[in-house]
């Protein structure tokens, strides 16, 4: 969801905003999403018939598409290639980081801490001058990545470069 509001914001795209409960999911949503995951994202066709998309990265690559503002994908095919592989390597960040805020032993808890930091390495390898993944430029990289550092708030006990 988060990925979503933000690439709508970088473009500068009003949009509203509808909570699901993920434990008690009304039917019109499940109907809508066949994943039953959020975000969704419903676009009236060129008809005016509504369509639902659905996951993350797709809505973000349609919005990117279809709204006004700055490209955050590359038009170089080896970069884009470049950007999407970057994106699957921080949804294996964000998921690595769920998975150390939900854990319930400390064992789980230890592989994620060590995973997420060895991950944060290699991301730190890559990165260039800054302030954006890609030096002075925003980024749908940097749309993907801006969720992980959001919870850093939440990890704010944890050194993933010392307490290991």
């Amino acid at each position: 969801m988060q990925r979503a509001a933000i690439v709508l914001l970088q473009k500068n795209v009003p949009f509203k905003r509808i909570d699901i409960d993920l434990s008690a999911k009304p039917d019109w949503f499940l109907a809508m999403s066949p994943t039953g995951k959020v975000p969704m994202l419903q676009v009236k066709r060129d008809g005016g018939t509504p369509v639902a998309l659905f996951e993350s990265m797709p809505i973000c690559e349609y919005l990117d598409e279809t709204q006004v503002g700055p490209r955050l994908r590359s038009d170089n095919p080896l970069i884009r290639a470049q950007q999407r592989a970057w994106i699957e390597f921080g949804t294996a960040i964000l998921m690595d980081t769920w998975a150390f805020l939900t854990a319930t032993d400390d064992e789980t808890a230890t592989t994620k801490s060590v995973a997420i930091r060895s991950k944060l390495m290699r991301l730190e390898e890559e990165l260039g001058s800054g302030p954006y993944f890609e030096s002075g430029r925003f980024s749908m990289v940097d749309a993907v990545f801006a969720p992980i550092f959001r919870w850093f708030d939440a990890l704010g006990h944890v050194d993933f470069k010392n307490d290991l």
